[in-house]
């Protein structure tokens, strides 16, 4: 089942979803599951914005002018045409702002940060392609990007989302953690987020329910993929 192990920022959309948007969305990735079994070994399937990410891990590190690249990327795909330069102008208005408000150096953290969290009955929550620095003379800090435009982040679910990362980068303070709505240049961490205790439960309580919600909705469709209930 593709979410038995899922990207956290995906499970995180599917928890902000009101019922009819979350039907939606896992009626797609249903649809999805059955585009990959039907591809070809290294057929399609790219990530539409794994190239804006690389571009603005970039411009943090200072080898990308995001402004300049971003147009660049639109021109080889127009379907970034709408969504690439307000994921530009989210990111940019979030990263200037910090560096405003700061201003000590920023040392990118070449390191590989990621990781995976997994729940013994539910699955595996994929924590990857963070953006990672330190300020000097500070801690180090770790942004996990959330690029849907629908729905928006909200606290609740960012305290979750950063308590699954914790999970699934042992050894490193959730006090570090950052969740980072992208599109609206707004990050969440456990200032704006406290810890209550319960974020194992309420997160398996919402997994699950996701869970059975998409085996109910599968057992509409045949194997090939055809709706066959509605």
């Amino acid at each position: 089942m593709p979410i038995e192990t899922v990207h956290l920022r995906k499970l995180m959309q599917l928890m902000l979803a009101e019922p009819a948007s979350e039907t939606s969305l896992l009626r797609r990735d249903i649809n999805e599951h059955f585009g990959r079994e039907r591809r070809a070994p290294g057929e399609g399937g790219g990530d539409f914005h794994s190239a804006f990410w690389a571009d603005a891990k970039g411009h943090a590190d200072g080898r990308v002018n995001l402004r300049l690249a971003t147009p660049a990327r639109i021109v080889a795909n127009e379907r970034r045409r709408r969504l690439y330069p307000e994921l530009t102008r989210g990111f940019l208005e979030w990263w200037e702002e910090r560096r405003r408000l700061r201003n000590e150096p920023f040392e990118i953290d070449e390191e590989r940060m990621r990781g995976r969290l997994v729940l013994d009955g539910l699955g595996t929550i994929r924590v990857e392609n963070n953006l990672a620095f330190s300020i000097v003379g500070e801690a180090r800090r770790i942004i996990y990007p959330y690029f849907c435009e629908e729905p928006e982040m909200d606290p609740d679910t960012a305290r979750l989302g950063l308590w699954a990362m914790s999970g699934a980068l042992p050894g490193r303070a959730i006090e570090d953690m950052r969740i980072l709505d992208v599109i609206r240049g707004r990050s969440f961490s456990t200032v704006e987020c406290p810890q209550r205790g319960t974020e194992e439960q309420e997160f398996r309580g919402l997994y699950g329910a996701l869970l059975d919600r998409w085996r109910m909705l599968r057992a509409q469709y045949d194997d090939q993929g055809r709706r066959i209930r509605p």
